[in-house]
């Protein structure tokens, strides 16, 4: 197995509203904050170029809301067109704050190398100069309220012998910190032949 390396994210909530912002006091700490997820997200491109990573996954909440703003999806369009431009493809699923099917218009076109997830598990291949260096299976929620455990819809990997990662947002081993999206087990992960479970 060749040696891969890529970058996993999640629950970036680009363009959050940051409820509060007028109570700071302060226009300039509020445009920092209203700034902020920009920041990151643009600080999570430069890391993937610094490290030369041969690609990026994204497990769930992109955006904060699903009526996710122009600017915010433009921006995230932005930056993953970077990354392509330097060949490094992106793996995204949606999650509980931004589902597939939200309420807003959607930016189409986006950049060669991006691959987002659908309402169905599936398998994707990652690659180097064209070369397949793994496997990556992932779902996106169609809407916001997903009880069901999708970590059971996941599927065997394709014989060959490259790397299997699981792409999945979802709550973890019933951590009451967090709503009770997509719940699933250690056990229910460790059910399915894959070496790494990118989760959010």
């Amino acid at each position: 197995m060749n040696e891969i390396r890529f970058v996993h994210a999640a629950d970036l909530h680009i363009d959050s509203p940051f409820k509060g912002l007028k109570e700071t006091g302060d226009d300039l700490i509020a445009k920092d904050l209203r700034e902020a997820t920009f920041g990151a997200f643009q600080e999570l491109i430069n890391l993937c170029e610094e490290i030369h990573a041969d690609f990026l996954v994204i497990a769930g909440d992109i955006f904060d809301q699903e009526t996710r703003s122009i600017r915010g999806q433009i921006g995230f369009r932005e930056g993953l067109g970077r990354l392509a431009e330097r060949g490094i493809q992106t793996f995204v699923v949606h999650g509980n704050h931004d589902p597939i099917e939200g309420n807003f218009a959607p930016i189409k076109d986006w950049p060669e190398g991006v691959h987002i997830f659908d309402t169905k598990p599936t398998w994707a291949m990652a690659t180097r100069n064209g070369s397949p260096i793994a496997n990556i299976q992932g779902v996106s929620y169609r809407e916001r309220e997903v009880k069901d455990n999708l970590a059971e819809g996941f599927v065997p990997p394709p014989s060959n012998d490259l790397f299997n990662i699981g792409l999945l947002h979802c709550n973890l081993g019933g951590n009451t910190d967090h709503g009770n999206y997509a719940p699933c087990t250690v056990n229910d992960l460790s059910k399915i032949d894959i070496g790494y479970w990118a989760l959010g």
